[in-house]
């Protein structure tokens, strides 16, 4: 019996991307997701995206929230911006760019206060984060009953993975047993196949019997020539996230990378692995925050043309994934 899994990308106002996606998966299916898939696992934006389909929310739900509210999120696009004052007095010249109050505020309306507990196993949740303190990763796992970050609320452990530095203020969490300084999972597993894999096979699921569905949030094709970088210092690239962006793109692709090769046939001699599907379209704005209508349109047009370019590979493996 197939083992099914879903992964979803970090990317922030990318999400887009994911979410219009899942759409056109969950037409295909004609089930909920939350019923069709074993596994569900997201970075940031992609465990917002996680955390809804968890609960049994649609796709186009998901999409919505993107349209209707990623401007409290992002409210706004400069540094100078005047809303960012209360931040500066607090924090300091380098405080993050946003407060994370309209992030949390969404979280709580969509997610309600629900702890990952009651997710459970059906299917299973896994959400990452950073944890500054300690200096490790934080894997939040809905079936892991005796740790105590399984009573953590949802809209809590997304706050968490989605916390970017640089953007966000570091989340604090206190549990029974100690306290965590979480930061945003993609400074490790922006693309969380690699660890949604490993679960499965912990779980002693074959990796045979594993399939797997990985959504990225857009592979930016904006050059950053050697010329133009090899001078930049801190502030340069510190400057509208640069250094983050380019510290999330690598490990999306590295943990692609580990993903298909222990998927693959050793024997196959390079054959794609029927099992598993990477989509990721390629996109030239790879801002995380512009929560304007006008790019979330184009992103929702990004989507839609890389659908109807390898729809006979969705088809394909959705066929040898049942």
């Amino acid at each position: 019996m197939t083992y099914r899994i879903l992964s979803l990308d970090g990317g922030g106002i990318r999400g887009v991307i994911a979410a219009r996606i899942l759409i056109e998966i969950e037409r295909q299916i004609d089930q909920p997701l939350n019923e069709y898939f074993d596994l569900i696992a997201g970075t940031s934006t992609g465990a917002i995206l996680a955390g809804a389909i968890a609960i049994g929310r649609k796709s186009q739900d998901i999409l919505n929230l993107y349209r209707t509210k990623g401007q409290r999120i992002f409210p706004y696009n400069s540094r100078l911006n005047l809303q960012r004052l209360g931040l500066v007095k607090q924090y300091g010249l380098s405080a993050p760019k946003y407060s994370d109050q309209g992030l949390i505020a969404v979280l709580k309306e969509e997610l309600g206060h629900r702890p990952l507990a009651d997710i459970g196993q059906s299917p299973r949740l896994l959400i990452t984060s950073y944890d500054t303190i300690k200096r490790e990763p934080l894997i939040f796992k809905s079936w892991q009953q005796y740790k105590d970050t399984v009573k953590t609320p949802l809209w809590e452990a997304c706050t968490a993975s989605a916390s970017a530095p640089s953007y966000f203020p570091a989340h604090l969490l206190q549990t029974e047993e100690r306290r965590y300084s979480l930061i945003d999972g993609g400074v490790g597993a922006n693309n969380p196949s690699a660890c949604a894999v490993a679960e499965a096979l912990r779980l002693d699921y074959p990796i045979k019997e594993i399939s797997m569905l990985s959504i990225g949030t857009g592979s930016s094709s904006r050059s950053l020539p050697w010329e133009k970088v090899r001078g930049w210092g801190i502030l340069q690239w510190a400057w509208n996230g640069r250094i983050v962006e380019v510290s999330f793109d690598a490990p999306s692709d590295i943990h692609n990378y580990i993903t298909r090769e222990v998927m693959s046939d050793p024997d196959a001699d390079g054959e794609e692995c029927s099992r598993y599907l990477r989509m990721q379209p390629e996109i030239t704005n790879d801002k995380m925050d512009d929560a304007s209508p006008e790019n979330i349109a184009n992103l929702e047009q990004i989507a839609e043309d890389y659908l109807a370019r390898n729809q006979h590979l969705v088809k394909q493996f959705l066929e040898k994934s049942c």
